[in-house]
C-alpha cells in the first residue's frame, strides 16, 4: 500500500525520476479469476457465486491469518471482479454476485498454496452449472519473474522517459494504479494487449490490431 498515495504520484510526475504501476503481483488465485471471468462474460454466462479459499503457510500466510492484516488483500482480491464484469453493464448476469474470500494459514504447508474455488454459473434459460478450480501452486516460483520483469519494465520507462503512473504495466498487478480519471482494467487479456503494444512502441514498431486487411478498402 506504500505507493498508494496522490502525494507520490505527483511527484514521480513532477520529477520525472520515478515511475509507478501497482499493488500487489498477480500470480495465484486472481490470477485465474481474471484469466476466467473475461471468458465467462465473452460467452454471456452468468455468475450467482464465487467462492475462493487460499491454503498457505509460509510468511505471507502467517501474516494475512490476522483480520486486519487481511482487509487490503481482501480489497484487492475481490475488485478484479467487479470491474471485469460489470454488473451495471449486465445486471441480469452479474448483479446478484456472491463472491467470498478466504486466506487461511496452514504451516505445514509452507511455500506450496492452494488456491482453490467454487463458481456457481448458469446458462441459457438459467440453468445452473459450477466450475471448480484447485490450483497446487508456489509463491515464490510464481512471483520471481514477476520481479524480474517488473524491474527490467521499470527500467525501460525511465530509461525511454517516461514518467509517473504506467498504466501499461497493470499485467502484473490485483491493484494496477491509474491515472485520474481513468477506469482500473482488470481483464488479463485486455492488460496483455496493452503491455506488448506499449513495448512495440518503446521498440519502433506499429501497435498490433486485429483487423483484417480485408477491411483496408472499406
Amino acid at each position: 500500500m506504500s505507493a498508494d498515495c496522490p502525494a507520490l504520484a505527483e511527484l514521480a510526475e513532477r520529477q520525472g525520476q520515478l515511475c509507478i504501476a501497482g499493488e500487489d503481483f498477480k500470480t495465484g488465485q486472481t490470477l485465474m479469476k481474471t484469466i476466467l471471468a473475461p471468458g465467462l462474460k465473452m460467452r454471456m454466462l452468468g455468475i450467482a457465486g464465487w467462492f475462493s479459499t487460499n491454503i498457505l503457510g509460509n510468511r505471507d500466510g502467517e501474516v494475512l491469518d490476522d483480520p486486519e492484516s487481511f482487509k487490503s488483500k481482501e480489497v484487492s482480491k475481490a475488485g478484479v471482479l467487479d470491474t471485469i464484469l460489470q454488473k451495471d453493464v449486465y445486471p441480469d448476469l452479474y448483479k446478484d454476485l456472491y463472491h467470498k474470500i478466504r486466506i487461511n494459514y496452514y504451516p505445514p504447508r509452507g511455500d506450496a498454496k492452494e488456491g482453490w474455488d467454487n463458481i456457481d454459473i448458469f446458462g441459457w434459460l438459467g440453468y445452473p452449472m459450477q466450475i471448480k478450480i484447485d490450483f497446487l501452486c508456489r509463491d515464490s516460483i510464481l512471483a520471481a519473474p514477476v520481479v524480474l520483469d517488473v524491474a527490467l519494465c521499470l527500467d525501460l520507462a525511465q530509461r525511454s522517459g517516461r514518467k509517473g503512473i504506467q498504466e501499461w504495466m497493470s499485467f502484473y498487478f490485483k491493484a494496477p494504479h491509474i491515472a485520474e480519471g481513468h477506469v482500473q482494467e482488470n481483464d488479463l487479456f485486455i492488460q496483455h494487449m496493452r503491455l506488448k503494444n506499449t513495448l512495440r512502441i518503446f521498440g519502433g514498431e506499429d501497435p498490433i490490431t486485429h483487423v483484417s486487411e480485408n477491411f483496408e478498402d472499406i
